[in-house]
């Protein structure tokens, strides 16, 4: 008899001590789309390819050298912005679009977008304004 229950007892235990050891992630990582990307921490804006442009990487020297031929419609993250060669958008892997209005428009997402992104909330108008 005693043994029946101890049958009984010790997988039940074995099995609520893995249910208790098993870690629960209460806030599930959601995707935040901006546009056709994926809004990731770090990220400070992206670029739109307005029409085909080089991507280009900076040469030792301080030269440009093309890389390939982004095309019309892309949409590439933005992680740094240099000022040099009348400015440069980083988008990782040390590779860089040229700022040129005419062939590519740079955005900055907005605060409630960086806000999910971050984990929290974005704060609302009266709290912005600090209405009492």
């Amino acid at each position: 008899m005693l043994t029946k229950i101890a049958k009984m007892i010790v997988p039940t235990l074995l099995l609520l001590g893995l249910l208790i050891t098993v870690p629960i992630n209460t806030n599930a990582a959601t995707k935040v789309m901006w546009g056709k990307t994926e809004l990731k921490i770090g990220q400070i804006g992206k670029v739109t390819i307005l029409q085909d442009t080089p991507l280009v990487k900076i040469e030792s020297n301080g030269s440009l050298t093309p890389v390939r031929m982004l095309k019309k419609g892309e949409e590439y993250r933005v992680y740094s912005y240099k000022g040099q060669n009348n400015g440069l958008y980083g988008v990782g892997g040390s590779s860089f679009v040229q700022k040129n209005t005419a062939k590519v428009k740079y955005e900055t997402p907005s605060k409630a977008k960086l806000a999910l992104v971050a984990g929290t909330t974005a704060p609302t108008t009266l709290e912005v304004l600090d209405i009492r």
